[in-house]
């Protein structure tokens, strides 16, 4: 079973803020398939030798003349080998610094994902790097799908996509899939599109971390650090700029609103910490705190001088483990107890809310 981050939007968010935020910012959540990984599904479908019908269309002048290591390469063959095994159209294939697209969208909308995979690029760089945390861009550039419809989505993934679903970070393959809210005849408002973009920075922040040395794609990483990881990236105001740095006051009106209702539904950090069942939780409140909780976790711990000078450390602790069961343990070794944290926490959502 392969693990999903998916873009969600509309939902539970714009239930519990009722105001123009849930228009701005779409809630993330996480998604577990119970259909066959992508692989198996790669695996299973007829005609796997038949990549050589695909043609690409290379979608800028001179593209392609760049570098192009192997590795990228070889990634490319491997989507264009998934909308062969689809029966999509040729994709068109355009690259900037760090990104490749592949897809079918149209040229402008392509154009936009690259700008705002790029600039988030950049400021995750700037901040995460700032922070002394490893981050080393490799000579291949990540893949980014972007194809022009909901439909084709659906066929990219080999099922009908999640309701509300808009684009995901697929850890198996290492891509970011998304697509055009324009190519929907329901779905034509700029707000939409906005959307998919503000979010698409989320996605790509999962794509980098786990591309530039700070996590390991195979390794076991909590969710709460990747997914705080990845909230830091959302804008806290009405821009399209990467959000490091800022406060993400979506997420924390989010968290106000149902804490306002019940406040027991605070997540233990422990159990934040200790296993991943708040992020895949049937209640959807007890989601978007495990979001929410996830951004204020990493907050907290930049925030404080203390955690912040062991970041690096923490890292580079559990860089090589691949099981949960020390997952605790790991954490308390270098930041201490957790109650500590934790009170830091609720004295920061404290502060952030003033």
């Amino acid at each position: 079973m392969i693990a999903r981050y998916a873009i969600e939007q509309w939902s539970i968010q714009c239930k519990i803020l009722k105001n123009d935020l849930c228009i701005r910012f779409p809630k993330m959540s996480f998604l577990s398939s119970g259909f066959p990984t992508r692989r198996k599904w790669l695996q299973g479908m007829v005609g796997a030798s038949a990549l050589g019908r695909v043609k690409p269309v290379w979608g800028q002048k001179g593209t392609e003349d760049v570098d192009v290591s192997d590795k990228e390469q070889s990634a490319v063959e491997a989507v264009l080998q998934r909308f062969n095994q689809a029966r999509l159209q040729p994709p068109k294939i355009t690259r900037n610094r760090r990104f490749v697209a592949i897809g079918t969208a149209r040229s402008e909308y392509v154009r936009q994902v690259l700008r705002i995979a790029e600039e988030t690029a950049v400021a995750y760089q700037r901040y995460i790097g700032g922070l002394r945390l490893t981050v080393k861009f490799g000579t291949e550039r990540l893949p980014l799908i972007v194809v022009a419809n909901s439909g084709q989505y659906s066929q990219l993934l080999g099922e009908k996509k999640a309701k509300n679903e808009g684009g995901h970070y697929d850890l198996d393959e290492n891509w970011v899939a998304t697509f055009d809210h324009k190519g929907r005849q329901r779905s034509t408002r700029s707000d939409l599109e906005r959307a998919n973009l503000v979010t698409l920075m989320h996605e790509i922040a999962h794509q980098i971390s786990f591309n530039t040395g700070l996590l390991n794609i195979r390794g076991d990483v909590p969710m709460v650090l990747s997914e705080g990881l990845a909230t830091l990236a959302e804008p806290g105001g009405s821009s399209l700029i990467p959000g490091f740095g800022e406060v993400n006051a979506p997420r924390l009106g989010v968290m106000a609103q149902i804490m306002k209702r019940n406040r027991k539904a605070w997540i233990p950090l422990s159990d934040l910490i200790a296993d991943d069942n708040a992020f895949d939780s049937p209640d959807e409140n007890t989601v978007q705190m495990a979001y929410s909780q996830s951004w204020l976790f990493w907050d907290t711990l930049i925030t404080q001088a203390k955690t912040r000078e062991k970041l690096n450390s923490y890292f580079q602790r559990i860089d090589r483990r691949l099981k949960p069961d020390q997952r605790i343990n790991d954490f308390t070794a270098v930041m201490g107890p957790l109650d500590i944290v934790e009170k830091e926490m609720y004295k920061r959502q404290g502060e952030q809310l003033r």
